[in-house]
């Protein structure tokens, strides 16, 4: 009689119950190494998460629309007898960018943020968003549960004002705005994903400009997303690095991670976001990596025995 094999669920939202480009070569690099895959949309209510062996839950892209009920999802994944990558905890601390604010206090360079909280008692500005001072020249105004985009835009410096009315609209629907000057670089040389599988540096890409100029705030930018591989320099390594052993020592074993940082106006490299909780990690641009990211799998399943 042949062993049973292993089943993985990997989370996928209603929108894309078949995932991204990446999924045919994971599921494939999975089956060569025994173990079954099949995308599973986290929001269903008539899944029984306890018949698989493993859930991977870097696919629930829609949880920045759903953030109770996804937190509830994650509570249950850690009273389940399934375990869970990432650990329901770090999915739970990734889903708000405040986290970069322990990140920053644990020495990891950041793009300089202000944050309105929709408390006015807690808000940076004082006054929910009306008069917060902003930086010169242009800004990124976004809220701090977002993802693709989500309700992100820039407004040059005679366009500040309505950055304000950005915020204020913000706090208002009870979200905490997050505030950046734009990063010149981004426009010049792009922005780099790092991904980590299990701690360790695997594969970079580069993503062109997403925010365009004149858009205000849109639901998604993720149409204006162009990808390619991309090389990462020792010093954006070791930065990446920083960040993800940062988020362990607080949270304990990464499964899958994507470091995004780009260059500051001071030349520094700087952390734009640590991606821990639904990150694409772009095995359709390096493909050669796909089998790494499935014997990291692998050992999870064995962990569990």
């Amino acid at each position: 009689m042949n062993p049973r094999r292993p089943v993985v669920a990997f989370t996928a939202p209603p929108q894309f119950p078949e995932l991204h480009d990446d999924w045919p070569l994971v599921r494939a690099a999975l089956a060569d190494i025994g173990v079954d895959a099949v995308p599973v949309v986290w929001s269903d209510p008539s899944v029984d998460w306890s018949s698989f062996d493993l859930i991977v839950a870097n696919g629930a892209w829609d949880n920045i629309h759903h953030v109770d009920e996804f937190l509830a999802w994650v509570a249950a994944r850690e009273q389940g007898s399934t375990p869970t990558v990432n650990s329901p905890a770090t999915l739970r601390w990734n889903l708000d960018k405040r986290y970069l604010r322990v990140l920053e206090a644990a020495g990891v360079p950041i793009v300089p943020t202000t944050w309105v909280e929709p408390n006015v008692g807690g808000s940076d500005s004082g006054d929910g968003g009306n008069n917060v001072a902003l930086p010169d020249g242009e800004v990124v105004v976004k809220p701090s549960i977002s993802g693709g985009g989500h309700r992100t835009a820039r407004y040059r410096l005679d366009e500040h004002e309505q950055a304000r009315a950005h915020v204020r609209d913000l706090v208002a629907s009870g979200r905490t705005a997050m505030i950046q000057p734009y990063q010149a670089s981004v426009d010049e040389v792009g922005e780099l994903g790092l991904v980590f599988l299990d701690g360790e540096y695997s594969h970079a890409i580069h993503k062109d400009p997403m925010i365009r100029r004149g858009a205000g705030p849109l639901d998604s930018l993720i149409d204006n997303q162009v990808v390619r591989a991309a090389t990462a320099s020792d010093d954006q390594i070791v930065l990446a690095q920083r960040a993800v052993s940062a988020a362990e020592r607080f949270l304990g074993q990464t499964t899958y991670a994507r470091v995004d940082i780009v260059e500051r106006a001071d030349g520094e490299q700087a952390l734009l976001e640590l991606e821990l909780l639904d990150p694409v990690l772009f095995f359709a641009v390096v493909p050669e990596r796909t089998a790494t990211f499935a014997d990291v799998v692998r050992r999870r399943l064995e962990a569990r025995t």
